[in-house]
Parts: structure tokens; sequence; C-alpha cells
């Protein structure tokens, strides 16, 4: 029995009361958490878990055993944290997944300082705008913009983004110009198939919800964009993806005294797994740079 990989599991067990979704974040099969268990409690001579066939109860000897298993498992965390970091120079292989538009205009001018500041360290970018699965798909981490649809994976900040409103002058002028949210319930909107259609608009401190229809939704914001700059409707997109329309006319803010939720910029990366030095170097190196031209990313 690999001892480690048997408290990992039973940490899990205790903190998310599932054997079942400590098998879907380890990636094995349930019977596999449950031998893990069970060798455990024979090699410790102690009952850690009573079941049932429905419940899962942590006995007074599991409770003392998962104090313990956690400051094994950090100290083992350390450990290897403390070896890699002895090689001070960063080397070797990070491949993220990154969304088409943002990482063609906000990723990829960022790569040369970082390989020129790092040159052991190589950096592999698939471009996607679907969510795909990082441990299947050999990915270190994800990029992605705005609130993550699983939420079972850890989620780093590395920025955020305003969001607008727009539509083009000539959709404006054939349809009249919302003046309150609730307006936008008359109007052909745009809708992103990853954010509900209820869209929140906050002024003095006030929000209001709206659910909001239309004929048109993709899951990629240019598209969008380009629907809104064709003069389809009003779509909610990011700044930094329609900030050139709006200086050049095309496209124009609506009900702009009000404010929307922020898009985060985040990386996602697979519940429990330990991030190497090398990919938390190119995460501080895409964070540092957000913050230090946050102008350029709103």
């Amino acid at each position: 029995m690999d001892r480690l990989d048997a408290l990992h599991s039973f940490v899990r067990l205790v903190e998310v009361g599932s054997f079942t979704e400590v098998a879907r974040e380890r990636r094995v099969s349930q019977s596999t958490v449950s031998k893990q268990l069970a060798a455990l409690e024979e090699e410790l001579g102690a009952q850690l878990v009573d079941r049932t066939t429905r419940t899962q109860r942590i006995t007074e000897a599991g409770a003392q055993v998962y104090a313990e298993a956690q400051e094994i498992l950090a100290r083992y965390g350390s450990l290897g944290t403390s070896l890699q970091q002895a090689d001070v120079e960063p080397r070797g292989r990070v491949r993220l997944s990154v969304p088409v538009v943002f990482g063609e205009r906000h990723l990829v001018p960022r790569v040369p300082a970082l390989l020129a500041r790092h040159p052991a360290l190589e950096l592999e970018l698939a471009f996607s705008d679907r969510y795909v699965d990082l441990v299947d798909g050999g990915f270190d981490a994800a990029v992605r913009v705005g609130v993550p649809i699983d939420s079972s994976l850890r989620a780093r900040k590395l920025g955020e983004t305003p969001r607008y409103l727009v539509a083009s002058p000539a959709y404006l002028r054939r349809h009249g110009v919302p003046t309150a949210p609730s307006d936008l319930n008359a109007h052909a909107c745009l809708l992103h198939t990853g954010v509900r259609a209820k869209w929140v608009l906050t002024r003095n401190g006030k929000a209001t919800q709206v659910r909001v229809r239309g004929r048109f939704a993709a899951n990629h914001s240019a598209a969008l964009a380009s629907m809104a700059r064709d003069s389809m409707g009003i779509a909610m997109l990011a700044a930094w993806l329609v900030d050139e329309d709006i200086a050049h006319g095309r496209l124009v803010p609506v009900l702009d005294t009000y404010t929307l939720p922020r898009a985060p910029i985040q990386a996602l990366m697979p519940p429990g797994r330990f991030v190497h030095p090398r990919v938390r170097t190119v995460l501080d190196h895409f964070a540092d740079a957000f913050e230090r031209s946050l102008a350029s990313v709103d």
C-alpha cells in the first residue's frame, strides 16, 4: 500500500464526506478508495470510519489520524517544494489551456518577457474556449475569464476586468436606447452560454437583476462582439474585448451609469494536486503583469 496515497484519500474523505467524490477527485475507482481505507485501518489497528449503506461517520481514532495525517502531508509537500526550490532556476515544460481571443491579446504578448527571464523554462499554450479536462488533457492549468463552470477546480485569481453592455449605433437607432435595466426585457440580448440569462446592474449601491432573452447565444465572446457590431442586439462583454470598438464608434455603451460584475481572470487547477514551482513561476508572471498594466486588461 502506498501509505501517503492512502492518507491523502482518507484526509479528503473526512473533508468531503463521500467515497464517490474522493474517487472522482483522485481519478480512481470507488473500490480503490475503500481498499485504501481498509488497508489503513488494518495497518493502524483501529477503525477510522463507521460505514453504513448511506452514511460515513469519522470515529474518535479517525479524527486523531486525520489531524496527524494533515501534518504529515503538509510536511511532505513542504519537503518536495524545498527540493524543487533548491534548483532556483525553473526548468521544464508548462502546458496551459487558454481562451482564444484573450490568450492572443493578453497572454501571448507577455510570454517573451517570461521566457527571456527563465531560459530553462518551456511554455505551451493550447487555445480553446472549451472547458477542457485538465488531467486527461495533460494540462498544468487553464486560464479562463469569468466564473468557472466546474466548482471543484482550484482557482487562483490572476486579475480581473470590467464588463460593459454594448450595442451598435444602428441597433439603438432602430430599437431605442434603454434608460433603465427593465428596458432590456424589450431588447434582443446576445447571450453567452457560460453565463446565466440574468444580468446584474448596480447603481448607487443598489443591484438590479434582469432576466434577459435573445435568439442568439454562443460560448465565444468574440462571436457575440461580432453580432453586436452587426446590429443584432445588446451584449455583455469584457472591456478588453470592446474598448477598441467603442473608441472607433462601432459599438456604444448601454446603461453606462450602471456597473456590471467584474469578470475574474483565473488559473484553474485540479483539486488536491501539488503545484510545481515552474507552474507557479508562469502564473506569478501573468499575475504580476496584469497588476502592473491593469489598464491594458481593463
